[in-house]
C-alpha cells in the first residue's frame, strides 16, 4: 500500500488513530490483612500520571515497579485508599507527600534520596514511615503534617535534625530516628512535645539531647545506645530518666571509655578540667564545713568557760 493511500485510510476514511493507552493496575492478590498487592507499577514520566488507574482499595501495597518521581499529582488517583505502602522492589528516587485522605504512608527500601511535603495543611496523615532509604535531610515543609502521631525515619543518612520542624505536630507520640548519622539534634528553650512517649535515637553520633527534661514531659521510653554521649550530660540525663521511671530500650554491650548505668559515654579534656574544678570546689566546701564546725565548737567552749567564770565570781562575792 502506498503512503498516500495509508494516510487516506487513517485521516480521511475514518479509521481510529491509536492514542496513549490507559495504565490500569489491578490487585494481584488480597491477603488476610486486607492488603491489595499491586505489581510492576511503572510511571516514568509526568505524562504517564494522567493515564494512571490504581485500585480503589483501602490498603494498597505497591510491591514492585519504577516511579522515579512520586509526585503530588499521583495522589488524585488514590481515591478510596487510606494506607499506602511501597516496598523493596519499587524504585523511587523522589517522593512528595501530597494532600490526600491517606492516614498512613510507608516507604521502605526504595533507594529514596529525598522527600518533600506539599505546603498545604494536612491533618489526615497520622503515620509516616520512610525507612531503610538514603534521605539526607528532613524538608522544612514537614511542618504542614500537623496531624502526625507517629514518625519513623530510621536507617537513613540524616546528619542534622531540627526539632522545630515537628512543632506543629502537637499530637506526636512516637519519633524514631535511630540508625542515622545525626550529630546535632537541634531545639530551643520552650519547645515542648506534650504527647511524645517514645524517642528512639540509638546508633547516631549524638553528644547530648537539648532540653530533655522539659521538652518531653510525657516520655516513657527512650533508646540511647551506640552514641558518643558526653559523660557529664549523660549523668544528668540518667538521673532524670531514673527519677521519672523512663524505660531505656536496649543497653550498650561494650564501651571503650566510661559507663553511666548501662550506657557508654566519653569524656573530653573539658570534662576532665571541669571534673577537677568540681573536685577542688567540693574539697573547699568540705574544708569550709570543717572550719565552721570547729568555730562552732570553739564558740560553745568559750560560752561554757564564760559561764564557769561567772559562777566562780558569784561564789567569791558570797
Amino acid at each position: 500500500m502506498k503512503l498516500t493511500q495509508l494516510l487516506c485510510l487513517v485521516f480521511l476514511c475514518g479509521l481510529p488513530v491509536l492514542g496513549a493507552a490507559t495504565k490500569s493496575y489491578k490487585c494481584s492478590k488480597i491477603n488476610e490483612a486486607g492488603f491489595c498487592f499491586v505489581e510492576n507499577v511503572v510511571i516514568p514520566e509526568m505524562a504517564d500520571v494522567e493515564k494512571l488507574e490504581l485500585p480503589k482499595h483501602q490498603i494498597l501495597l505497591i510491591k514492585s515497579g519504577f516511579i522515579p518521581n512520586f509526585s503530588k499529582e499521583i495522589y488524585a488517583h488514590l481515591n478510596g485508599v487510606k494506607l499506602l505502602h511501597m516496598y523493596n522492589n519499587t524504585s523511587i528516587r523522589k517522593l512528595c507527600i501530597g494532600k490526600s485522605n491517606l492516614s498512613e504512608i510507608n516507604v521502605q527500601r526504595n533507594g529514596l534520596l529525598e522527600f518533600d511535603v506539599e505546603p498545604v495543611e494536612n491533618r489526615e496523615l497520622k503515620m509516616l514511615t520512610i525507612i531503610h532509604n538514603a534521605i539526607t535531610a528532613i524538608p522544612k515543609n514537614i511542618r504542614f503534617l500537623e496531624g502526625l502521631e507517629k514518625l519513623f525515619l530510621y536507617n537513613n543518612s540524616l546528619e542534622y535534625v531540627d526539632l522545630e520542624l515537628f512543632a506543629n505536630a502537637t499530637s506526636l507520640k512516637v519519633l524514631s530516628l535511630y540508625d542515622n548519622r545525626i550529630k546535632v539534634l537541634d531545639s530551643r528553650i520552650g519547645l515542648r512535645f506534650p504527647h511524645l512517649q517514645t524517642l528512639s535515637l540509638s546508633k547516631n553520633k549524638l553528644v547530648y539531647i537539648p532540653h530533655l527534661a522539659k521538652g518531653f514531659p510525657m516520655l516513657n521510653a527512650i533508646s540511647l545506645r551506640k552514641n558518643p554521649w558526653n559523660c557529664r550530660w549523660l549523668r544528668t540525663a540518667i538521673a532524670h530518666i531514673d527519677a521519672h521511671s523512663i524505660q531505656i530500650a536496649r543497653k550498650d554491650v561494650v564501651c571503650r571509655d566510661h559507663w553511666v548505668g548501662d550506657i557508654c559515654c566519653y569524656r573530653t579534656v573539658v570534662d576532665f578540667l571541669l571534673d577537677q574544678q568540681e573536685e577542688r570546689a567540693e574539697q573547699d566546701r568540705r574544708e569550709l564545713a570543717a572550719i565552721s564546725q570547729q568555730n562552732l565548737e570553739l564558740k560553745h567552749l568559750v560560752e561554757r568557760l564564760a559561764e564557769t567564770v561567772q559562777k566562780l565570781e558569784n561564789g567569791n562575792k558570797m
